[in-house]
């Protein structure tokens, strides 16, 4: 186990200056034209925020509206399903036109013309379901920056990825709880994970469906990680807590959202959003669990056959810009940020101490992920609650 603080802010201090990206240097920006096509896996208001930027930015740094930068919404892993149905018949014209290539420059240069895709670039949302892509080999390389002044997280996700990913913020899995249910029925709020299993909380508890949600596996990975007996102690916990589920959502942050209004005891999502919610009012508190927990990071990647690469390019220099980063927090998003320049967001303070999971890189493999899923489906699932 290591803490947040650590890993994020002793590092920031030692690595302020940022070599490239410059907030008042935007020339990349001029020269786009034409469309620019999205998939985005945060919510619908900073993923339109970053779009309307950015379109603003461009018509600003060319004088003109010949570009247009448009932007669908998804969750992260309905997001890389559908990236993958759509490249599938790329993915068979490639392995037969440029099988006889050996050279690695060569054959990526092969595949990224034999690739045809919709969408240009995908960002943001949770990264498992990214790493699971990356199998797929849906991506192109980019160099993205691995400078002084981007966090190491950040860049760890870069190195791991063989320059197809990105790394634009990083947040923490947590537990919403509505503090006027819990006075009102006169119950302590949860403190581990473990404690999800007890009978006061049965029928008070609400996440997302582990098939279509990031934030869903994020839970998964982390309960089969956080017990001293492994896997098999993780299954056990993981049944308990199915005995409690009120209701499975097909998106990770409905459930903070449904303990904000009332709708439910206790939601499943990441702090960041919790967070958010309580500064709007709500009467949400935050807890993270005892065991420890896991962390998303933020991606972003450009796709294999992108129709206008130039502009995926200079959106993707774009959301490192720290003006970018920072904007994110004014509408809601309040992940860290992995510009050392960036504003970190109101309220990221309380997140600066929590324990966080060392993870086991094998959880992001997508055999082990989709077997992980199935035996869920199969297993758990079915259980009556």
């Amino acid at each position: 186990m290591k803490t947040i603080n650590k890993m994020l802010f002793t590092v920031s201090i030692l690595g302020t200056a940022v070599h490239g990206y410059a907030a008042n240097d935007m020339d990349y920006l001029k020269g786009l034209s034409g469309e620019m096509v999205s998939y985005c896996g945060n919510e619908p208001e900073p993923c339109e925020a970053v779009i309307q930027a950015f379109n603003t930015a461009v018509a600003k740094a060319n004088g003109n509206n010949n570009f247009t930068a448009k932007t669908i919404r998804l969750s992260t892993s309905e997001m890389m399903s559908r990236i993958k149905s759509e490249l599938e018949k790329s993915a068979v014209a490639a392995k037969r036109k440029c099988k006889k290539i050996t050279d690695e420059a060569e054959l990526e240069s092969c595949k990224n013309k034999v690739y045809k895709s919709k969408v240009d670039v995908a960002f943001y949302g949770t990264d498992d379901p990214y790493k699971g892509a990356l199998e797929d080999d849906v991506f192109a390389q980019y160099e993205y920056p691995v400078h002084d002044g981007i966090k190491p997280w950040a860049k760890g996700i870069t190195q791991f990825s063989n320059n197809r990913l990105g790394g634009l913020y990083l947040g923490v899995l947590g537990l919403g709880v509505n503090t006027e249910l819990l006075a009102k029925k006169g119950i302590n709020a949860p403190v581990c994970w473990k404690d999800l299993q007890k009978p006061e909380y049965k029928g008070q508890i609400v996440m997302a469906n582990w098939n279509t949600s990031g934030t869903a596996y994020k839970f998964a990975a982390t309960i089969l990680q956080a017990f001293p007996g492994g896997e098999s102690e993780g299954w056990d916990v993981v049944n308990g807590i199915h005995k409690n589920i009120a209701q499975y959502t097909k998106s990770g942050s409905k459930g903070g959202k449904m303990a904000a209004r009332g709708e439910t005891l206790i939601g499943v999502g990441f702090g960041h959003d919790i967070i958010n919610l309580k500064q709007k009012g709500f009467p949400i508190e935050l807890v993270i669990p005892c065991e420890g927990t896991l962390y998303e990071i933020g991606p972003v990647g450009i796709l294999r056959g992108a129709k206008n690469r130039t502009a995926a390019e200079a959106f993707v220099k774009f959301l490192y810009e720290p003006s970018t980063q920072t904007m994110l927090a004014q509408h809601g998003s309040l992940q860290f940020p992995s510009n050392n320049k960036a504003d970190l967001p109101k309220g990221a303070e309380t997140l600066t101490n929590v324990k966080l999971i060392n993870a086991d890189a094998r959880y992001s493999n997508k055999k082990v992920k989709n077997d992980i899923i199935k035996k869920w489906t199969e297993e758990v699932f079915p259980l009556s609650r």
